[in-house]
């Protein structure tokens, strides 16, 4: 068994900003409408996300025999001013960030993660996004926030300027956060629905729980639309890479101070993006989130 305040204690000592633990109980679909969401075509372009919709919901098909889902918070800083880039991918490439965090948590609890072996064997499992596992909502689970009316976790400290990993585990945690049920805190607020140029964040009739319309999002346009042209009704708000408007009218402020700053290596390395050509381009977002588009799609999001 998992002492829960040495794994929240060493989950800061590698570098995390919060940790929280979640029992691996199934999402219900009150929490994650998922099904919902799929039957509307919301999802737009991404066909994975009608795969493995069981295992997303439910951590024990992904890990069979989980008991825990441990949910770290990673902070970023918000723009300081406009760029075209949304500030997760300004700085350090977190994917492998969160990762190699996540290992070093593995080894100092003692636990394996089995990579190699098939899934059935598997009694750990790392996960930051490329895993079928929702990490905002299990971040929410944990007790670290709330889905905002964006669809976005909020946190106390550090609002929606987070990235998110978890370790599945076939561990017992002496200590959970308690199913916390999810609250309208947005209450009347509707700045991030104003905000958004292209009118992505709704809900379904029924139920009214805030879901993204992908068709609609500026950023799934601008990173995982692959086509030579945009809809010429998306309206990009000068954004090449990714969309912050509706997180940048947050009434939910960053009240802490944020572990990582870009560097002025960052900045130089950011303002050269705008008249780089496709090798410089390629050299200068290596190891970034904005290796995840092609040269074509910035040049075509830079219309």
């Amino acid at each position: 068994m998992l002492n829960s305040d040495d794994v929240k204690r060493i989950a800061l000592e590698v570098g995390f900003d919060a940790c929280g633990i979640a029992r691996a109980d199934a999402l219900t679909d009150e929490e994650y409408p998922l099904r919902s969401w799929l039957a509307k075509g919301w999802h737009a372009g991404l066909s994975y996300m009608e795969r493995n919709i069981d295992m997303r919901m439910d951590p024990r098909l992904l890990v069979p025999g989980a008991r825990s889902v441990i949910c770290c918070v990673s902070a970023y800083p918000p723009p300081s001013s406009a760029g075209g880039i949304a500030a997760y991918a300004r700085t350090r490439e977190y994917h492998k960030v969160i990762k190699d965090m996540l290992h070093k948590m593995l080894s100092r609890l003692g636990l394996d993660t089995a990579d190699g072996a098939p899934a059935s064997c598997r009694q750990n499992k790392i996960c930051c996004d490329t895993v079928p596992i929702s990490d905002k909502h299990w971040a929410a689970r944990a007790g670290l926030g709330f889905i905002g009316r964006h669809t976005l976790l909020v946190t106390p400290q550090w609002g929606t300027w987070v990235n998110l990993g978890e370790i599945v585990t076939t561990e017992e945690c002496t200590e959970y956060t308690e199913h916390p049920e999810q609250q309208d805190f947005c209450s009347h607020c509707h700045r991030c629905v104003d905000a958004c140029p292209n009118h992505a964040i709704t809900h379904t009739a029924h139920t009214h729980i805030p879901l993204l319309d992908a068709t609609r999002c500026a950023s799934y346009h601008t990173i995982e639309n692959r086509a030579e042209t945009l809809p010429p009704h998306i309206r990009l708000s000068g954004y090449a890479f990714g969309c912050d408007c509706c997180q940048l009218v947050c009434p939910y402020k960053v009240d802490a101070a944020i572990r990582y700053q870009l560097t002025d290596a960052d900045k130089e390395r950011l303002g050269s993006l705008a008249q780089a050509d496709e090798a410089s381009f390629k050299k200068a977002t290596r190891h970034t989130a904005l290796n995840r588009i092609k040269y074509c799609q910035w040049q075509r999001n830079k219309r």
